[in-house]
Order: structure tokens, then C-alpha cells, then sequence
């Protein structure tokens, strides 16, 4: 099943509306960061968005069913929006990362039994036919020093950050069979990418869930040294948003597509936090004359809106509260329970420039049970 939508302004406003994908020949190579496709204004190509999966064993099932199905898609690229395990799964490695000023061991050390979940993502990001861009989640190193980790099998989250960088992060590569270039941030935050391909600029961001890792030293792990990282980290993710605009700008691209984990609008979670992300988007949307769309996952169910908004107390039509900044919108992927993905097509053609669309992956649908 799949269902089809065009996000952005209508000549009577900003709106959600219905529309029809155009589609073109298939995917041509990537670009350099500021170029443009060798196919000119009319280049139209597909990317896959997907993320938070596997989770345990019932993800591990599916996982392959939805490989298959975006390798049969033709997709020009794919980015995978965080979170390679759940949340509560120790977050196993071989070989075992070391910290000196941790000062509790780590108990999350892999062998026969416990693979290596980083290496695993790996292998399974490498059946992928077209390139995947990989943006770390939270399960993958914020939450490992969580104390509720199954068997208490915690692992200091900055080893582990540092560990998946040491292994998806080494190259300015992407993941896949056929890995596409990007431009990194720096050697500090490497996993911090952006990439032009035809009218859009791509830019993934480190900003993941559990309050973008500003620990409480409770639930969330050791206060003093997840502050810290959060801080530095912050302060670059700002920076490479403004980047990453600029060079939008500068490649005159008709759109931006930002891909990170965090669902920043998550009634149910702490979002201080976001605040910081949120006003720079802000800023940076409401002076770029295109297209915005920010892609994340955490949420687990397929959903676009349009959260963002100014800081007015009385918007324009004269009712209390902000406006929405109507050039901006947000998709939110599946994942969890409900093994599926995302396609976005890129059309230099449509005002739109993007149109989504939901691909549920038959082999993976549950069955239902019905009213007693």
C-alpha cells in the first residue's frame, strides 16, 4: 500500500495537499556539494528515509523484507534516520572500547552470543544496492549508560559514540554497496554530513533523542560528563546548520532536507533541550526562499505536519499564539513495531520539489484483531 503526499505551499497557502509523483529515469551519480545534476532542471529521482529498526528479535525478522523492498525500489540513495537496536538492548562491541575516566566498566562486551550491534548495522547497511547515509540515534550510544539496560549490562555512552564513528565514520563514504561521497563537518563530528544532489542540498545532524543527551544523572546516565558532550555537540550542530544553508544557497538548490534522530515535538519527552536546534531552524527556514523538510525518526510512526513556528503571541490572523512557518515540513519514519519506509521524490519541476511517499512492506504487516 502506499499513499502519496506533496508537501508545501499551494497558491492559496501553505498545505498538506494530495498529489501524483512524477517519475523520470533512473538515478544518476551523486554531485559535489554545490554542483548540479548532470541531467539538468528536469532530473527527478527517489530517496529512501527509514530508521529505528531492527528492534529485538521481532525487527530482526522484518528487516530483511525491508531491505528487499527498497533494493527493488531504484532508489537514487537512502538515509537511515537512527536508532540500529531498542533502547533497553545492551549495546555490545568487540572490540571493547575503553574510557580511563569511566568509572564503571563496561559490562556491554560482545562474543558468540551478543554480536557486535555496531558491526551488524553495518553488514546490514552493506546489502543495500544504492548508498546509505547513516545518522546515529540514541539507542546506539546516549542510552547505553542507561542504569534500566537489560541485565544492567551498561556501557559508557561517549566509548560508544566514539565507537561508532570508529566504525561508520572512518571516510567521508557513505554506507552501501555503491557508497556515495559527502562532505563531513570535521574529524571531531564526522557523522555530521551534507551532500547536493540536482535542486537539493542533504544534511544530516547529530541530535538525538533522550533530550539530546543533556543526562540528568538519573535515568539518563552520569550528569557531568553527558552535559559536557552535549555542549560541544550542540554548539557544532548549530554551526553545521548554518552551513549547510549557506551552501544551499550558494548551490541556489530549490530545497534542504535535514535527517537526524530526535523527534524535537514529542509531547511525551523532555524537549529543553531542542530549543536551541529549533530557533536556529527558525532562522534559517524563514530566510531561505525554498523548501524545507526536516526527516526524523524516534516516533515509530509514519506522520508529516508542520510544528515549526515563530514567536509571535498573536499570529496573523489575530488569534493567540505563534505562526507556522509554512515552508517548513517535518516527516517523522517508521520503526519499532512497524517495519516499513519512506520514499521521497525529488522533482526540479514541482514548486513542491518533494512529494512522500509511504511504502508498507506486505510481509511485515501484523495480523489484526478484530472487536470482541
Amino acid at each position: 500500500m502506499r499513499t502519496k503526499l506533496s508537501l508545501g505551499l499551494t497558491a492559496a497557502g501553505a498545505a498538506l495537499i494530495l498529489g501524483v509523483v512524477l517519475t523520470g529515469g533512473g538515478p544518476s551519480p551523486a554531485i559535489a556539494d554545490g554542483g548540479h545534476d548532470d541531467r539538468g532542471h528536469g532530473d527527478t529521482f527517489d530517496v529512501g528515509l527509514f530508521g529505528d529498526m531492527p528492534y529485538g528479535d521481532y525487527g530482526r525478522s522484518h528487516i530483511g523484507n525491508v531491505v528487499a523492498d527498497m533494493n527493488a525500489s531504484h532508489l537514487a540513495f537512502s538515509v537511515f534516520d537512527g536508532d540500529i537496536k531498542n533502547g533497553s538492548e545492551p549495546c555490545y562491541a568487540d572490540p571493547h572500547p575503553t574510557n580511563p575516566g569511566n568509572p564503571t566498566p563496561d559490562k556491554a562486551v560482545a562474543d558468540a552470543a551478543h554480536p557486535d550491534v555496531y558491526k551488524d548495522a553495518k553488514g546490514l547497511f552493506g546489502q543495500f544496492q544504492a548508498p546509505v547515509v547513516y545518522t546515529p540515534g540514541d539507542n546506539e550510544w546516549t542510552d547505553c549508560d542507561r542504569p534500566s539496560t537489560v541485565g544492567g549490562l551498561v556501557s559508557d555512552s561517549s566509548d560508544r559514540l566514539a565507537y561508532l564513528r570508529s566504525i561508520f565514520f572512518t571516510t567521508n563514504l557513505s554506507q552501501g554497496r555503491r557508497p556515495m561521497s559527502v562532505i563531513q563537518q570535521s574529524a571531531a563530528y564526522p557523522e555530521n554530513a551534507r551532500w547536493t544532489r540536482g535542486p537539493v542540498t542533504f544534511i544530516t545532524v547529530n541530535i538525538p533523542g533522550s533530550d539530546n543527551n543533556f543526562a540528568d544523572g538519573g535515568k539518563n546516565g552520569p550528569a557531568e560528563q553527558g552535559q559536557a558532550e552535549y555542549a560541544a555537540r550542540n554548539a557544532a550542530n548549530l554551526e553545521w546548520l548554518r552551513a549547510g544553508f549557506a551552501a544551499a544557497k550558494a548551490a541556489r538548490s530549490k530545497g534542504v532536507m535535514i535527517i537526524t534522530q530526535a523527534d524535537m515535538w514529542d509531547p511525551t519527552a523532555v524537549l529543553t533541550h531542542y530549543a536551541d536546534t529549533k530557533r536556529e531552524l527558525f532562522l534559517q527556514t524563514t530566510t531561505f526562499n525554498g523548501r524545507v523538510v526536516l526527516v526524523n525518526g524516534d516516533s515509530h510512526s509514519f506522520e508529516t505536519d508542520k510544528p515549526l513556528t515563530d514567536y509571535a503571541t498573536t499570529n496573523a490572523a489575530g488569534l493567540a499564539g505563534p505562526n507556522v512557518v509554512e515552508n517548513f515540513t517535518r516527516v517523522t519514519t517508521f520503526g519499532e513495531a512497524q517495519n516499513h519506509w519512506v520514499s521521497a521524490t525529488i522533482d526540479a519541476r514541482d514548486p513542491n520539489v518533494f512529494t512522500f511517499e509511504q511504502h508498507l512492506v506486505a510481509a511485515n504487516l501484523p495480523a489484526y484483531t478484530p472487536p470482541a
